[in-house]
C-alpha cells in the first residue's frame, strides 16, 4: 500500500468523528476464555474454482530479505498452554462479527460511510464449495471487527479472485489490528493521515500486507512506530494460502503457510500534537484495496 497523503492535524482529524475502538467491548482478546486445544491445521490443498468476475494480473513470485531465526520458523500450529478457545469471526452466513467502510468510489465523491454498501463491495458466497467473505475491490475501505482485541491469536486463508479495478493496478489487500482513530484516517501506508481529514478510507492501524510479491510483510497505516525484528518474504501457493497473526506482549508475528515472516515490537501511536504512547489494543480490519479477494476460516483466541 504505497503512501500518498499529507499529514493533517489531530482536531481537525476528531472533528465529527467516532473513535471507533471506544466503545467496543473488551475481553483479554475479545474470545472466549475456556482452554481449549487448537483444532487442526486450516491449510488446504491450493484448489482453483472460484466463478471468474473479470481479468486479472498473475502475480510475480517474491525473493527472501532476512530470514527469522530457525528457532522460531515452527509452524503456529502446535497447541499452547493457556490460550483460549477459538472463536470464529465469520459464521458462513453473514457479516455479523463486522461492520463495513467504504470511502470514496471516486476523487470526486464523499465517503460513502458506515455500513453503506451499494455497490456490493462486501458479501458472502460460495468458493470451491465453502461459504467465503468476498472483497470485490472497487471502492476502498474495509470490515471492521465490532470488538476489540488485545493480545489476541488470529489465523485464516486468503484467495485470489480474478478481477482488478483501474487505480492500482495490481493484486492488494491486507489484514490490519491495532487499529483505531476515526473512520477515513489514512488512506496508504506509511505515517501520513488523510488530507483533508476523513476522507481516507481505513483506520489507523497496522496491517498484515497481503500483495503476491509481499505477502505478510509489517506495515504501518498512520503514525505507527515500530521495531522490525525480522522479515522474509514467502512465494505464494496457488489457491488458498494459509495466514496467521500474533499479538502478545506487545511483539507481532505473521505466519504465511506456516513459516514465521515478519516480527515486530514496541507498537507507538504519535498523534499530531500529542506525545507518543503504546498501543496494545484495537479492532480488526479486512482491506478492500482495488482487486476481488476471498477470506475463509477466521478464527481468533485469546494468545497464551
Amino acid at each position: 500500500m504505497p503512501s500518498r497523503l499529507a499529514t493533517t492535524t489531530l482536531a481537525a482529524l476528531l472533528a465529527g468523528a467516532a473513535l471507533v475502538a471506544c466503545g467496543n467491548e473488551k475481553s483479554g482478546g475479545a474470545v472466549d476464555a475456556a482452554a481449549a486445544d487448537r483444532p487442526s491445521d486450516l491449510r488446504t490443498d491450493g484448489v482453483d474454482g472460484a466463478a471468474p468476475t473479470g481479468d486479472g494480473a498473475a502475480g510475480a513470485d517474491a525473493t527472501t530479505e532476512a530470514a527469522p531465526d530457525a528457532s522460531s520458523d515452527a509452524s503456529s500450529d502446535a497447541s499452547s498452554d493457556g490460550a483460549g478457545a477459538w472463536r470464529s469471526l465469520f459464521d458462513g452466513t453473514s457479516l455479523a462479527s463486522w461492520r463495513k467502510y467504504l470511502g470514496k468510489p471516486s476523487a470526486g465523491e464523499p465517503p460513502l460511510g458506515v455500513d453503506n454498501d451499494p455497490r456490493g463491495v462486501f458479501s458472502v458466497v460460495t468458493v470451491d464449495g465453502a461459504p467465503a467473505i468476498r472483497i470485490s475491490g472497487e471502492v476502498w475501505g474495509s470490515l471492521i471487527s465490532k470488538d476489540t482485541f488485545c493480545d489476541f491469536h488470529l489465523r485464516g486463508e486468503y484467495k485470489w479472485g480474478t478481477t482488478i479495478w483501474p487505480g492500482l493496478g495490481f493484486r492488494d489487500s491486507g489484514f490490519m489490528y491495532l487499529s483505531s482513530g476515526p473512520y477515513g484516517a489514512v488512506n496508504a501506508g506509511g505515517d501520513a493521515l488523510s488530507n483533508p481529514a476523513g476522507s481516507g478510507a481505513y483506520l489507523v492501524s497496522i496491517e498484515y500486507q497481503i500483495s503476491p510479491s509481499d505477502v505478510g510483510d509489517l506495515v504501518n497505516l498512520g503514525p505507527i512506530a515500530f521495531q522490525t525484528l525480522a522479515r522474509t518474504v514467502p512465494v505464494e501457493v496457488a489457491g488458498w494460502n494459509h495466514f496467521e497473526v500474533e499479538l502478545k506482549a506487545g511483539v507481532a508475528t505473521h505466519w504465511h503457510e506456516g513459516a514465521v515472516v515478519a516480527r515486530a515490537q514496541g507498537f507507538t501511536l504519535s498523534w499530531p500534537g500529542q506525545a507518543p504512547a503504546p498501543i496494545s489494543c484495537g479492532t480488526l480490519q479486512l482491506e478492500s484495496e482495488g482487486s476481488e479477494v476471498f477470506y475463509r476460516n477466521l478464527e481468533v483466541r485469546t494468545a497464551p
